[in-house]
Formats: C-alpha cells, structure tokens, sequence
C-alpha cells in the first residue's frame, strides 16, 4: 500500500544520495499492453480450480508457472496441476484421485486404446504448492508430508514437513529432493522454486528470522546451502539503518543470488511501543556468490515518489514501494511497485544500475481477491489473477521491452 512520506528532511537528504535514479519522475510512463489469455472457472472438474472452499480466508497455495507458452497451474485446495496452452486448453492433468473426479476430457494413463495429446496421471498428493517445470519437462512440485511423519527441528524452531516431488512426462514420480538433495531430510515452510538456465533447482525455504536457500544440480545433488539472516545482513557504513530481507531470488544465467534488503530507520516521534523503526530509508538489491555466501556487490533501488499531478508542488508526497518479481536473463531485475488501485509501475533495472525501462501495468485491485506473479526465464510477466468469480491467466509481453540490449 502507498505511504506518506513523513522522514525528516535530514533523513531525506540521506536516502536521496541512494535513490538519485529516477526518485521523483514526473514523466508520463507508457501502460504495457496486458494480454488477458484465459479463465477458469471455480469447480472440481478438471478444467477448473477450487480456491474458496468455504468463503474463508485463503490458507492452501494457488500457483502459476509459465515455460514456452504452455502455463501450470498448481492448486493446493484441489490437490492437482493442470497444464494449460495459452489459449485455455488443458493439455495434462496431474491429480489426487481421492479428491478429485475422475477425468472426462482427458485420456487416463491407464488407457491405451486411445490416441490423443492430453492426458491425466495420478498422484497422492497430500497438500499441494509450488510448482516449476525443467528445460527438460521435469516437474516439480512442493508437497506436504503427513502429520505422523513430519519431524520438529530443535535447532531451526520450526517443522520440517515439505518435498519437492519430481514428476516426469509421463506422471511417474521420479524421486523427491529434501534439504540434502535425493531422498533428504524433509524442508521447512516452501517459498519459491526456481528453474536455472542450466536446469539447475533454487528451494527458497523460511525458518522465521532466517531465510534457507538450497541450490541443487540439474541431477538433484545439492551444491550450496545458505542461510541468511538478520545479523548477517550487509549494513552501509555511512548510514545508521536496521536492514530487513525481503525475498531472495536466483539469477537465471549465473550461479548467483539476489537479495533485497529494505533499510529502516528509527524515528523516535512515530515509534510504536517496542521501539520497532516506522520508516524505510532506501533499498538495494544485494548479489551472493553461491559458492561461500558472500556479497559481492549491489544496485540501489530508486525511488518512487510522486505528487498529485493537480495539486503539484502544493501536494504532499507520496512513496510507493517496489517489490523484488525477479531476476530474468541478462542480469535484467524485475521491480513492480503498486500506485493505485488500478495500476502499478513495473521497473526493470539492470544490475549496472542502468533503469532499462519503466512501464504501467494495469492491475485492478477492486477485483483481485489473491494473485500470483510469474517471471519466465526470457522475461515474460505472467499472472494468476483471482476474483470472485473465476482466475484470470494473463501476460505482459515484457520480453520485448529489453530484448534488444540482450542480443
């Protein structure tokens, strides 16, 4: 959500000497076109998602991967993932047959008698998550281990309950990675998983106040495992800051990690009672060699701060910030950054620091109940865009914004 910008003016005069790029562009940004591909209905069918099973707040994941076109919907409640072309239509079905009907439209991998592409396999998942698919059309996919098996880590505070199931084309489970690689120890609580460019698996993992990445070969064996945490944060010399992790991406090229670290200060004036800072002062985007932890260089992020275009100087300012989508090929870094309830401003900024472009993306928050941002290898921005009344599968051709930098 938008906040005003009450800093001091010392405070200020600090975070501009971080946020010079860009901090108060009062240039029109051009809207990127949004192509809405297709919809799905809310249901049990197989060509449908389940996300309100009771009108409640959402508590399982409903996610969306997207590689070469073809788009994979993930859907903790139903326990399924379908895998869709761009124009809507269901090609595989991966499927808890417990908690789903059986399918009509596809061909079960049981019958041989029939010749089609689409076809649906099943597998007892136990609660369903994230979802990724290899250059290879491996897949991969968070799952829950039951109750009796999942085990309390003593050390990290939290259960360990989560796998990354490996699936191949033909819905057979190849095996599933843990936190040592094939057959591991279970995970901690799943953030992301990612895909390299050399099919190399990136499992983002939280254990409150840490952050766990494990970065496994193509094959499953794990190459690194970092943690981060708050006392390890980077904090610049020349400002008293308390850093703050936000999320933690790979790059697609290169064996690196990208962290974004928001820095806050104390202002003893608004100060809740636990003395907590109130105000963000800048951010960076911090880069992590896999191979011993360490940081070995940053890009701040500008800032984006605006006055009404009416009231202009006489307007008070308004901060709106980024958030980390990801990290597409060429070192290009995705920020989104939500203006309005109808619009946010996509940046992508290049680890040099060049701002390779800027655009308005229409997003109606009014409508949107949940949403879940994909950023493919290549640069396209897909979404998962949720309503009350169906899921909408949308992209932005973003691609096309940088692809000539990248040749």
């Amino acid at each position: 959500m938008p906040r005003r910008s009450r800093l001091p003016f010392r405070i200020l005069a600090v975070s501009l000497l971080f946020s010079a790029l860009g901090a108060c562009s009062r240039v029109q940004i051009p809207v990127l076109e949004r192509e809405d591909l297709f919809s799905l209905e809310y249901g049990k069918m197989e060509d449908q998602i389940e996300l309100f099973l009771d009108g409640s707040a959402v508590t399982r994941k409903t996610r969306l991967a997207m590689r070469g076109g073809l788009f994979f919907v993930s859907s903790g409640y139903g326990n399924r993932i379908m895998e869709f072309t761009s124009f809507g239509d269901l090609l595989t079905l991966y499927f808890n047959a417990n908690q789903n009907p059986r399918p009509v439209l596809l061909q079960s991998g049981d019958d041989e008698l029939r010749t089609t592409n689409r076809r649906a396999y099943e597998y007892p998942f136990n609660v369903v998550g994230e979802v990724a698919v290899t250059g290879s059309n491996i897949l991969l996919v968070e799952d829950q281990v039951p109750d009796r098996v999942a085990v309390f880590d003593e050390d990290l505070g939290v259960r360990l309950n989560r796998v990354v199931v490996r699936l191949d084309q033909n819905g057979n489970q190849i095996d599933y990675l843990g936190q040592e690689g094939i057959g591991g120890s279970f995970f901690p609580y799943i953030d992301e998983i990612y895909v390299t460019a050399n099919d190399d698996i990136v499992v983002t993992t939280i254990a409150p106040p840490r952050k766990i990445v494990y970065w496994f070969t193509s094959d499953g064996t794990l190459l690194r495992r970092i943690e981060l945490t708050p006392d390890t944060l980077p904090v610049p010399a020349e400002v008293g800051a308390l850093p703050l992790l936000e999320s933690v991406r790979p790059d697609y090229d290169l064996r690196r990690l990208y962290a974004k670290v928001n820095y806050y200060v104390r202002d003893q004036a608004g100060a809740n009672e636990s003395g907590t800072a109130v105000e963000r002062l800048m951010s960076r985007v911090y880069w992590i060699n896999i191979d011993d932890g360490s940081y070995e260089g940053f890009v701040d992020v500008p800032r984006n701060v605006k006055r009404d275009s009416v009231l202009g100087a006489f307007a008070e300012e308004e901060e709106f910030y980024y958030e980390f989508v990801g990290a597409a090929s060429g070192e290009h870094l995705f920020l989104l950054s939500r203006e309005s309830r109808q619009q946010s401003q996509l940046l992508i900024l290049h680890t040099s620091g060049q701002v390779v472009r800027r655009r308005a993306l229409d997003l109606d928050y009014d409508e949107i109940v949940m949403r879940d941002l994909h950023l493919s290898n290549n640069g396209i921005l897909s979404a998962l865009l949720a309503n009350r009344n169906e899921v909408d599968i949308v992209w932005w051709r973003t691609d096309r914004l940088f692809e000539a930098r990248a040749r």
